[in-house]
């Protein structure tokens, strides 16, 4: 027995295969195609990679893409959930944290208080993964994804920032030195790809660091767990420590973040089904 968790969103679509207490069993994700025929190729590539076999008892679904899901199952018994509600829940189930500030960064980056089964969405903003892949392609002509992160791993955001210790010899307000003073603001501009592409990670994880950190602060929160596919770069992880520690607020990414939706559309179901 298994469920089927889709999370067709803005720039991806995220499968899972999970287990009746929510455990992931099978998973898979592909660059957005509103293909019904490629979503059905995906799923059944899925299942019969991680030998599952038969239909799922409920298939549950969420993001943008939702009614090309709904063609591509047709009369399956299927429900579709808001996305807030879903990377939240999935959130605080990788995570084991029951309270937090949920963050989905996928092709914008979104803000929801989760306390229990409790969602409060709060905002968003416009700085993801989409603008990655957008300034990626205007600045540096690279529009693959997987050289993108591959030019981040070389680069150095030393080399494009200015940071606290380029403008004071001593600490700033409690700063020390390595704290981003302005993104793209070195006076010794490098012009070399992969510094471009970490000056572009970096910003983009500091802006949804410093945005978490004011959520966290509104809402008499001290943790923040960050989800969906940009939040699975590597290299992102040290900047939202940095930014929770300066903080003092718990940052953390947990194990399959891409999945978080998918996998919340799958336990707000079980919830659902549970209640009746």
């Amino acid at each position: 027995m298994y469920y089927l968790g889709i999370d067709a969103g803005g720039s991806a679509v995220k499968l899972i295969a999970a287990d009746s207490e929510g455990n992931i069993t099978a998973k898979r994700k592909y660059a957005l195609d509103l293909s019904e025929e490629r979503l059905r190729k995906e799923i059944a590539e899925m299942l019969s990679e991680y030998g599952i076999g038969g239909s799922p008892e409920q298939i549950y679904h969420t993001g943008a893409s939702s009614d090309m899901v709904r063609n591509a199952i047709g009369a399956q018994p299927n429900t579709y959930f808001e996305e807030f509600p879903c990377f939240a829940a999935g959130a605080q189930k990788l995570s084991g944290i029951s309270k937090a500030i949920a963050v989905s960064m996928g092709t914008g980056t979104a803000f929801v208080a989760a306390d229990g089964d409790k969602y409060t969405h709060i905002g968003g903003s416009g700085v993801g993964g989409g603008t990655l892949s957008g300034l990626a392609r205007l600045t540096l002509g690279v529009t693959d994804d997987n050289e993108v992160n591959r030019l981040i791993r070389s680069g150095n955001t030393s080399k494009v920032d200015l940071t606290i210790g380029d403008i004071c010899k001593d600490n700033l307000g409690g700063l020390s030195a390595d704290v981003t003073a302005a993104n793209f603001g070195s006076r010794r501009m490098s012009e070399a790809p992969e510094d471009i592409a970490a000056g572009l990670s970096n910003m983009i994880f500091q802006t949804a660091g410093i945005m978490a950190a004011f959520a966290c602060k509104g809402t008499d929160t001290t943790k923040a767990v960050f989800v969906g596919a940009m939040a699975e770069i590597p290299e992102g992880k040290a900047v939202l420590e940095g930014v929770g520690a300066l903080h003092g607020l718990d940052f953390s990414i947990p194990e399959n973040a891409a999945y978080a939706g998918a996998l919340g559309a799958v336990l707000n179901g079980l919830r659902k089904e549970k209640s009746r």
